[in-house]
């Protein structure tokens, strides 16, 4: 059958193909926003089909000075499953990203339990990368163990936002969590004019530590807290900075919180979050020929 299997880059026209097939997922937000992700200059979405069927569906997302692509928004239709077609089209679009002129890395994110998703993610060869927890800090009310102090000094000035950036030299996270669900490796692509400038940063009173907070939608708003360090319930002000920025951004559902392993282990009691099944990374850095 692969002999007449064709991979297609989609257009708006392809939207009757893709309702067309049982995903068995209801109200899917990619036939909602179909439209604009065939439209827009960051997003590609892909088709896998027979004669005129569609079987599979999949695309990336450009980040970083266009520099990161990040796989995502496979669906296949569910009466034709065990086929390899997942496999045969992300094949596909990771080998017209390796030819792609500017990426330098390409990869998926993943809930560690979808082995379905991983086996097909170490068939095409990307190296299994970092683990998070994304927890959402939503009842402040119940939090215990952590060492309370003042509010962390507000950073205004994109120089001194970037320097911070610049000095990090031990990532706990082992990623650059840029948004919700989509984390990177760290890598200055992500660190531009405007993404600090949408970013609050607060530094601890030590200078040791700094918070980074940007506000983010994922279905609801988020307080989205990137740290780069395991000692959260430790540093004295912490989770008071956290909670002064909710309180400057009341809509906000609750800060979303990235955590390593290790500082998940690190939470004495989980009731003050809404706690997702861990993700794992997956990459590998494009070899680009000069």
């Amino acid at each position: 059958m692969n002999q007449v299997l064709q991979v297609k880059t989609l257009t708006v026209d392809d939207i009757y193909s893709l309702q067309a097939m049982e995903t068995g997922i209801e109200d899917d937000y990619v036939v909602r926003i179909f439209e604009r992700l065939v439209t827009s200059e960051d997003h590609r979405l892909f088709g896998l089909f027979h004669d005129k069927q569609m079987l599979s569906v999949a695309g990336y997302s450009l980040f970083g000075r266009k520099q990161f692509a990040m796989l995502g928004r496979l669906r296949s239709d569910q009466r034709f499953l065990a086929k390899g077609h997942a496999t045969y089209l992300l094949s596909a679009i990771i080998n017209e990203l390796n030819t792609s002129s500017g990426i330098r890395w390409l990869g998926a994110n993943t809930h560690i339990g979808n082995l379905p998703a991983r086996r097909v993610l170490g068939k095409l060869g990307l190296d299994q990368g970092p683990v998070s927890h994304y927890l959402t800090l939503k009842r402040p009310d119940f939090l215990t163990g952590h060492t309370k102090g003042r509010v962390w000094r507000a950073v205004h000035t994109l120089e001194e936002k970037r320097k911070l950036l610049q000095a990090v030299k031990s990532n706990a996270l082992g990623t650059f969590p840029y948004e919700c669900y989509y984390p990177f490796p760290y890598d200055e692509a992500f660190f531009t004019d405007q993404y600090l400038g949408d970013s609050s940063f607060y530094i601890s009173p030590d200078h040791q530590r700094f918070i980074i907070i940007k506000n983010d939608t994922k279905k609801y708003d988020y307080s989205h807290v990137k740290y780069f360090w395991d000692d959260h319930y430790e540093q004295p002000g912490f989770f008071e900075t956290v909670l002064e920025h909710w309180g400057q951004n009341p809509g906000n559902a609750g800060c979303w919180i990235d955590f390593s392993p290790l500082g998940f282990k690190n939470i004495p009691d989980l009731t003050p979050y809404d706690v997702q099944d861990p993700w794992i990374l997956y990459g590998q850095w494009v070899k680009t020929s000069f």
